[in-house]
C-alpha cells in the first residue's frame, strides 16, 4: 500500500526533481537534500523514492551503463526517452516516443506491454564543434 503522507522529506525530494533539468541519481538527490535536512539517512531517500514511484509521481530510468536515475513527471501519463552526449554527459529529451506505434500494434496482437526504455548516446552539437 502506498504511503500517502505528505512528509517534509518527500516534498524536498519532489522539489529537487522538479527543479532539475535532467534525471538525477540517488547520490545527486542526496547531496541536494542534506542541504535542507543534514541528518537525513540515504535509506530515507530510497524509501521516499519508492513511495513516489508507487504514486506514479516520478519515473525511473536506467542510464549511463544501467545506473538508475529519477525524474519527476509533469503528469501521470507522461512518458520520456533520452539522448545522452558522450562528451559532456548532457541529457536531451526525445520529443516523442518512437516505440508508441509499435507498442500499440503489439497490444492489438494480445501482447501485454509492461514497460520499455530507449537510450541513445552520441555527441551533441556543442561537443561535435569542439572536436
Amino acid at each position: 500500500m502506498t504511503n500517502a503522507r505528505n512528509t517534509k522529506q518527500k516534498q524536498i525530494i519532489l522539489s529537487i526533481l522538479k527543479e532539475a533539468d535532467r534525471p538525477m541519481s540517488i547520490n545527486e538527490i542526496y547531496v541536494q537534500v542534506i542541504i535542507s535536512l543534514p541528518k537525513i539517512a540515504k535509506s530515507t531517500i530510497y524509501r521516499n523514492i519508492d513511495i513516489l514511484l508507487e504514486q506514479n509521481l516520478i519515473d525511473k530510468y536506467h542510464l549511463n551503463d544501467n545506473e538508475i536515475f529519477y525524474r519527476i513527471k509533469e503528469n501521470r501519463n507522461e512518458h520520456k526517452h533520452f539522448v545522452i552526449c558522450d562528451g559532456c554527459k548532457k541529457v536531451f529529451d526525445l520529443p516523442t516516443c518512437p516505440i508508441h506505434d509499435l507498442e500499440n500494434a503489439m497490444e492489438e496482437e494480445g501482447f501485454i506491454i509492461k514497460d520499455h526504455q530507449i537510450q541513445i548516446s552520441g555527441i551533441c552539437k556543442t561537443c561535435a564543434q569542439k572536436q
